[in-house]
């Protein structure tokens, strides 16, 4: 999470931030080709994610210190679509993380284990994804988004950064 991994001439996280919020995609209703029921639980599930995010980032903003924030490489598969991890799965790896903010760097692999133990990690998130996310904001169902095949071939990586 806090930038393992990445080699000396690979961008940095803020590179691939929009410069302003309002550049950022917002997320997008479920294709037209879904059925009501799906449609209706990607408004929910988008809903609960977008207040806790916006709760999230009250907290943030009230802290008196700029702590490090966490950055999460989460797969892209060929088709480009990553897992969409839900309010749920979010709240729990913010407050995994936030327990570890100001420890020494060593105790990150720690970390890591609590978040496997928890199924967040980028390989979990991938094999238990119901729904995936696209860089536009797009959320389809696992087959659309793997076009039917139950291993999601990886063809890249998105960072997802966790504001702590």
């Amino acid at each position: 999470m806090s930038g393992a991994g990445q080699s000396a001439d690979s961008p940095s996280f803020s590179d691939l931030l929009p410069t302003r919020a309002s550049d950022a995609a917002a997320p997008t209703a479920a294709p037209a080709s879904a059925d009501p029921a799906e449609r209706e639980e990607i408004a929910r599930m988008q809903t609960e994610l977008d207040a806790y995010k916006r709760q999230r980032d009250t907290v943030v903003r009230n802290r008196t210190m700029d702590p490090p924030a966490f950055q999460m490489a989460l797969p892209v598969n060929d088709r480009g679509y990553m897992p969409y991890v839900t309010a749920d799965q979010q709240k729990l790896m913010d407050r995994i993380t936030d327990t570890y903010l100001g420890r020494p760097e060593h105790e990150m692999a720690r970390m890591w284990e609590e978040l496997r133990a928890n199924g967040l990690t980028p390989e979990q998130l991938v094999r238990t994804a119901k729904y995936f996310v696209n860089l536009d904001g797009e959320v389809v169902s696992r087959a659309v988004a793997t076009g039917g095949q139950r291993p999601a071939q990886h063809g890249g990586t998105a960072w997802t950064a966790s504001s702590v």
